[in-house]
C-alpha cells in the first residue's frame, strides 16, 4: 500500500507541477500578446502621425498655390489688360458713341382707395414699355449693321 500511495503522490506532485506549469505559459502568452499588442498600435500611430503632417505640409502648399492661381487669374482677367489686347492684338477700339433705348415704367391707375389716381411707382408689377423715335431705331439698327 506504500507503494501505491509514493505513486499517487508522485501523480499528485506531476499534475501540481503541469498546472502550474501551464498556468505560467498561459500567463507568458498572454502578456506577451499584450505587448506585441501594444507595440503594433505605437507602430499605427507613429506611421498615422506622419501621415498626418504630410498631408497638412501638402494642404499649406496647395492653399499658397490656389492663392497664387487666384492672384493670377485676377490679374489676367484685368478690363485694362484686356482692353490693351483687344486693341492692339484684335484692332478693336472703343465705340465713340453709344446710342439705347431707354425704358419707362407703365402709369398704372391705382387699385387702391384712390380711384383714377396714377401712379409711376406701381409697386406689384414692373411692366416696361419702350419709348423711342424711329429715327433713332433706324439709326440704331444701321449702327449695328455696319
Amino acid at each position: 500500500m506504500r507503494g501505491n500511495s509514493a505513486i499517487a503522490t508522485v501523480n499528485y506532485e506531476n499534475k501540481n507541477a503541469l498546472i502550474i506549469f501551464g498556468s505560467f505559459l498561459v500567463l507568458v502568452i498572454f502578456i506577451t500578446s499584450v505587448v506585441i499588442f501594444y507595440i503594433s498600435n505605437n507602430i499605427i500611430l507613429s506611421e498615422l502621425g506622419y501621415k498626418l503632417i504630410k498631408l497638412e505640409n501638402d494642404k499649406i502648399v496647395l492653399e499658397e498655390e490656389n492663392k497664387r492661381l487666384e492672384l493670377s487669374a485676377e490679374t489676367l482677367s484685368a478690363l485694362g489688360r484686356i482692353e490693351k489686347i483687344a486693341s492692339n492684338h484684335l484692332g478693336m477700339i472703343r465705340p465713340k458713341e453709344v446710342k439705347f433705348i431707354a425704358l419707362n415704367s407703365v402709369a398704372r391707375i391705382n387699385s387702391e382707395n384712390d380711384i383714377g389716381a396714377i401712379s409711376n411707382n406701381y409697386e406689384k408689377e414692373n411692366n416696361f414699355w419702350a419709348s423711342f423715335d424711329l429715327d433713332k431705331v433706324n439709326d440704331l439698327i444701321l449702327g449695328v449693321l455696319k
